[in-house]
């Protein structure tokens, strides 16, 4: 058999060939141009700020863009935000900034531009104004080119009442690695004081340089990496800006929002009739409760008692304890909402130092938090091991060596940790026969949230909304069809409403009689400490009561509140004044009024998510954080207004 391809077989060959041919040039072409991009760099931003007495801000930012050699390119593009949430995305007020008098120069490239405005997709809040700077017909060859871009803003102040502030994302996530930033700030009456972020978004890492220089605030920051932002803030003496507010405007709304508000209230009657079926369904998972048995009173043989469903009625005759819970904090707080969250995160932290696992320390007045390892064998819970080496676990599987010592207060530091606290709790009080089922419950007369009356609501005006948007649709068979199709549309609706109802009430946990009954004894603790004053603490001489009860205030949410109880205790000379023994720091720094919520109030940051930033090429804006970077807990990277990003074409 001849080895040598056919004529036809060749010409496929050859076909194929070419074809392949023809893709790998294609590849080494055209994705050179993305290639370039993504590799894209500024050797140099330098930005001033002037701001004058009526409150515009006067931006010119120097770029000394590095494209790299025969990259193709036609310019650059600046993205600035127009509109942003202020605030958090629940406060309903977006700050409106009005760009104007945008001019562009360069000395080497063409300074030719457009401009335009949008916003991101079904999301009217976040706006921003697109500056594209270059010539289609023209590319730049050489490595590098210099542009200047001049524009002015209004809305980008904020004020507190004692002073007026210029707190502003100099640079947001869409940017690339930049080898030097410098921004230089004038306002009128000269810094009065600055703060400068740099890092990802939420970081408070400070810049590499902040001073005020003749009255002029000037930031550096080197080494930037592509996706990190720069945030600056210049503190202003009040007074000398007439507008010195952010323009602040209701939220604005998406079509699909509006689209969805026309279909509430309308077709109703679905929900409701799956309301009967649903309120019968709820009452099987109440909690359970030990029959002719006192509120919060754990019989000697449990498994002998007859149970019964519990009742509001018993909840009302609950008594007031005056000594914590027999059981470890995380499972009290877990008996409370059914949830571990971060309060139970520092609580526990606060209960191992107590117990002398860990001791702690804070600087800054409270906002950084240290923990030191000093013995782990009085962790003696499972889930506290666990926790133990998930909070040391930079010092690898060997485990950290008493002395080890780790920062407690960044952002997502104790995420993991916490989750994996959570886990195991809920698998605690399962096998110990306290939750018959896992998942949020509803307290008692504490202030934790019923969460069932928070579905209950939100189930409601989803399911009124949805008939609402399915009955419009259907309008054309009803016409033809008659009112025997609406029956059974209605039927099959409120099916589907009781099958999502009772699928989130399966999701529901439900105590048993004795979680209950320790429960009670939660609910009391919290009443007293909840309701106590200074005079009414009752401890023994000697007793640390400080330091045993702080694990309960804080799941409870009363830190401040037995942080001033305490206080109120040393200046009547009922304890003294002096640092609990598990805390290592300052001790002339600790005071039991503030320093103490402050500290939790960081472990909380640590245990919580890392806060995300907006993707996508718009500009990498963040949304203005609404507060101040001189108060309310300092700033951030990403918490001011501004930012934007850039790119080149």
């Amino acid at each position: 058999m001849s080895h040598f391809p056919t004529g036809t077989t060749a010409r496929r060959r050859f076909g194929t060939s070419l074809a392949a041919l023809v893709l790998v040039l294609a590849g080494l072409l055209v994705p050179g141009v993305a290639q370039a991009q993504t590799a894209d760099s500024v050797d140099s931003w330098k930005v001033t700020y002037t701001v004058d007495t009526s409150g515009l801000l006067h931006v010119s930012e120097t770029l000394v863009w590095r494209f790299g050699s025969s990259s193709g390119r036609h310019g650059i593009i600046r993205t600035l935000p127009t509109r942003e949430p202020y605030g958090n995305k629940n406060d309903k007020k977006d700050a409106v900034y009005e760009i104007s008098d945008i001019s562009v120069s360069s000395p080497d490239a063409s300074a030719a531009f457009t401009t335009s405005t949008s916003c991101e997709e079904d999301d009217p809040r976040d706006c921003q104004e697109t500056i594209k700077i270059g010539d289609a017909n023209k590319r730049i060859t050489t490595a590098t080119a210099t542009y200047t871009i001049d524009y002015t803003v209004s809305g980008a102040l904020r004020s507190s009442g004692d002073y007026d502030e210029l707190y502003w994302d100099v640079v947001g996530t869409e940017t690339p690695a930049t080898d030097l930033l410098t921004v230089t700030v004038d306002v009128p009456g000269g810094a009065q004081d600055t703060r400068c972020y740099a890092g990802r978004a939420g970081s408070t890492d400070e810049c590499t340089s902040s001073t005020i220089t003749g009255g002029k605030a000037v930031f550096t920051q080197r080494d930037k990496a592509k996706g990190e932002m720069m945030t600056i803030s210049v503190q202003i003496t009040a007074g000398l800006i007439s507008d010195n507010q952010p323009h602040l405007e209701n939220a604005a709304v998406s079509n699909t929002t509006k689209a969805l508000r026309a279909g509430l209230g309308v077709g109703g009657a679905g929900t409701l009739a799956a309301a009967g079926g649903l309120a019968a369904y709820r009452r099987r998972r109440r909690d359970e409760r030990f029959d002719g048995i006192p509120p919060g009173t754990v019989p000697t043989s449990p498994e002998t008692v007859r149970v019964r469903a519990d009742t509001k009625a018993d909840r009302d005759t609950i008594p007031v304890r005056v000594t914590p819970p027999d059981l470890p904090v995380p499972v009290g707080g877990l008996l409370i909402d059914g949830q571990i969250g971060v309060r139970e995160t520092s609580a526990v932290l606060i209960d191992l130092a107590v117990r002398g696992a860990i001791q702690l320390r804070a600087e800054d007045d409270g906002k950084k938090t240290y923990a030191r390892l000093v013995d782990a064998s009085r962790a003696t819970q499972p889930f506290e091991q666990r926790f133990l080496r998930d909070v040391f676990s930079d010092y690898g599987l060997s485990g950290a060596p008493p002395g080890y010592e780790v920062a407690l207060h960044k952002p997502g530091k104790l995420l993991e940790a916490s989750e994996e606290l959570s886990r195991q709790v809920n698998d605690s009080a399962t096998s110990l026969g306290l939750m018959k089922h896992t998942g949020k419950v509803g307290g008692g007369d504490s202030n934790i949230p019923i969460r069932a009356l928070l579905y209950a609501v939100f189930f409601l005006i989803w399911g009124m909304g949805a008939f609402g948007i399915v009955m419009s649709g259907l309008l054309s068979m009803f016409k033809t069809g008659g009112p025997g199709v609406g029956v059974l549309v209605g039927l099959i609706f409120a099916a589907v409403i009781f099958g999502v109802g009772a699928w989130l009430i399966q999701r529901r946990g439900q105590r048993t009689a004795l979680g209950r009954a320790f429960t009670d004894q939660v609910d009391g603790f919290y009443e007293y400490l909840s309701t106590a004053e200074a005079d009414q603490i009752q401890f023994e001489e000697g007793q640390d009561i400080f330091s045993q009860y702080l694990p309960w205030a804080i799941a409870f949410d009363l830190t401040d509140r037995w942080s001033t109880i305490c206080q109120q205790l040393v200046a009547t000379g009922r304890i003294p004044s002096t640092p609990p023994s598990w805390y290592y720091g300052d001790p002339y720094s600790f005071h039991y009024g503030y320093f103490v919520g402050s500290m939790v109030h960081s472990m909380n940051t640590g245990a919580s998510p890392v806060p995300s930033s907006s993707g996508g090429g718009s500009g990498g804006g963040f949304g203005s954080s609404g507060g101040s970077a001189f108060s309310g807990g300092g700033g951030f990277s990403g918490g001011g207004g501004g930012g934007g990003g850039a790119s080149s074409w």
